[in-house]
């Protein structure tokens, strides 16, 4: 048999206050906050990235976290912005990333050498596309390459990545590899 008890955390959770600015975390059907009202996300508030996809990327059942824009739409419901979340939550994301070094493969959007990394507009510098000199930033328009984080700052918001340091790494690796199959008396071919 149920009693009160089986219901408590649910029942708690639908009263707790929710205000403009908070950062929550729901289930995908409208946005199912588990408070006194559900959240809507316009999809504009989705995503900065102008390839996101949310048919592909949003499905119901997901759980979605978002920052809250206003408690009440008209109808009751709250209206929310995941952009908005993934501002507040992606800038420590890409500290980290940058403080780690950490390689991560990006797709380098149609403007030349702009790219998006945790929903955030990144540039990276025509010095730092690849470990050789770039002539023409077209040939890398809709290429992913793998890149670093060299400057993330959330008060300008400004964020460079670098591609290079990745293409060197990776260079390196192959000549490696290389050495490892020479042979003390091997023949083998190569260009001068």
């Amino acid at each position: 048999m149920e009693s009160m008890d089986d219901y408590k955390e649910e029942l708690e959770a639908s009263l707790k206050k929710i205000r403009v600015g908070d950062v929550v975390t729901g289930t995908v059907v409208i946005v199912d906050l588990k408070a006194y009202a559900d959240g809507v996300i316009r999809k504009d508030d989705l995503s900065e990235d102008p390839d996101f996809n949310m048919a592909e990327m949003i499905h119901p059942g997901d759980e979605i976290t978002a920052t809250v824009m206003a408690t009440n739409d008209g109808e009751g419901n709250m209206v929310l912005s995941k952009k908005e979340a993934n501002q507040v939550l992606a800038w420590d994301k890409l500290k980290n990333m940058m403080e780690e070094r950490t390689v991560v493969p990006v797709k380098i959007a149609d403007a030349g050498a702009v790219a998006y990394l945790e929903g955030i507009r990144g540039f990276i510098p025509a010095s730092r596309l690849s470990d050789e000199y770039v002539e023409d930033l077209k040939e890398f328009d809709g290429k992913t390459i793998e890149v670093t984080v060299i400057t993330a700052d959330e008060e300008t918001h400004r964020l460079v990545l670098s591609g290079r340091e990745a293409a060197r790494e990776k260079k390196q690796e192959e000549t490696n590899k290389k050495i490892a199959k020479c042979e003390v008396g091997a023949v083998m071919k190569g260009t001068v």
